[in-house]
């Protein structure tokens, strides 16, 4: 239980770097296979008059996750408690949420450890099949072995390499300026030809832009996981508490003005932590996007899956050398594993949540693993 002598103060000014952490997990999951494959592929074709497209699903997401991340600090408890506060039938919200969740994490993992395992292989002497096994291993290892510093630490180490390779390509065919700044301009771009002819995209550039829209910055599940990265840095009234808690309703009526002004403190956390990882994820996305338009679009080319990601690779490897084209690959790959593992962190905890919620008996017999 979180009281007024043991409720951390929130750090201010430059001192608050010491306490940033969860948005460096929520950037690694957010920058995922919506931005290794989807981006760049949207870059393709249709070009980096999409990047007002990212920035304004990316401000959309932002609110969301912090909005629910400020809830987490306030109460102490995760989204999935929030949504069973729901007023109606006895959690019903949590029922669908349970059912919806279920068959995005089976689908999900599976694809995503099939991308991942032909990533790893593009870079390791290692087929696809075997390297998906391994890259599953690890991850499993990690998230369920290991503590949330040290996810933090491995998820930080995934994201700099991302930055890295996607902005060493990135910057080799940057668009001139009046080309960025007409991407602002909200403007919808029409499907080329060459694409509508060659590659069978259809001509509604919507077909394309929409699914773009929803893929950038994850979905339902990483904005729900990122309280649960919240409260293992020990936020707010999250400190001390743990997993799988509801919000003490007696603790949070004998607040008083002193304690909820230490709380405001940890809500501008937030907002740092939050807009760190938003401002990430978009340098990132907008890098892929802008790889996709200057080296793919310009050779009229809009493969799907990961094609996108290598035949990119093989035309810069050919025109400006091996280094970039090596370095792009492994941060598709660090993108593609660092999502797996911070799915296999997130959907437990969500799931188990709500089977908690849903099922009171399995929340009595067994307990949160202590992470």
């Amino acid at each position: 239980m979180t009281d007024g002598k043991s409720f951390r103060t929130a750090p201010r000014g430059l001192a608050i770097l010491s306490v940033l952490g969860p948005g460096l997990i929520w950037c690694s999951d957010m920058i995922g296979s919506g931005e290794v494959i989807l981006t760049t592929r949207n870059g393709a074709i249709l070009g980096v008059s999409l990047i007002w497209v990212i920035l304004a699903s990316l401000f959309l997401k932002y609110w969301i996750g912090v909005s629910g991340a400020h809830y987490t600090v306030c109460t102490g408890e995760g989204m999935m408690d929030m949504f069973d506060r729901m007023p109606g039938p006895r959690h019903w919200l949590v029922w669908i949420i349970l059912a919806m969740q279920l068959v995005a994490a089976s689908i999900g993992s599976g694809a995503l450890a099939s991308a991942s395992g032909a990533f790893v292989s593009s870079v390791l002497p290692v087929s696809p099949r075997l390297a998906g096994w391994i890259v599953c291993a690890a991850a499993f290892w990690l998230v369920w072995s290991g503590g949330f510093q040290l996810l933090k630490l491995v998820m930080g180490f995934f994201v700099a390499l991302i930055v890295l390779g996607v902005f060493y390509v990135a910057a080799t065919v940057l668009p001139s300026v009046s080309e960025l700044i007409q991407a602002f301009t909200f403007r919808i771009p029409e499907v080329p030809a060459w694409a509508i002819e060659k590659a069978g995209v259809h001509p509604n550039p919507w077909r394309e832009i929409l699914p773009l829209l929803g893929w950038v910055a994850g979905g339902f599940g990483t904005q729900v996981w990122y309280t649960y990265w919240v409260i293992g840095e020990g936020y707010g009234m999250t400190a001390g508490r743990g997993y799988g808690k509801p919000a003490d309703v007696e603790q949070l009526r004998s607040v008083d003005d002193s304690l909820a002004r230490r709380i405001k403190g940890w809500c501008r956390a937030v907002y740092v932590d939050g807009a760190l990882a938003m401002g990430t994820t978009a340098f990132v996305t907008i890098s892929f996007l802008i790889a996709g338009a200057g080296i793919l679009g310009a050779n009229q080319l809009a493969p799907e899956g990961p094609e996108v990601a290598f035949t990119l690779s093989r035309i810069f490897s050919t025109r400006w050398g091996s280094v970039g084209a090596t370095l792009f690959l492994i941060s598709g790959a660090a993108a593609l594993v660092s999502t797996l593992t911070v799915q296999l962190a997130g959907w437990p905890r969500l799931l188990a949540d709500a089977v908690r919620i849903c099922v009171p008996a399995f929340g009595r017999r067994f307990t949160w693993r202590t992470q």
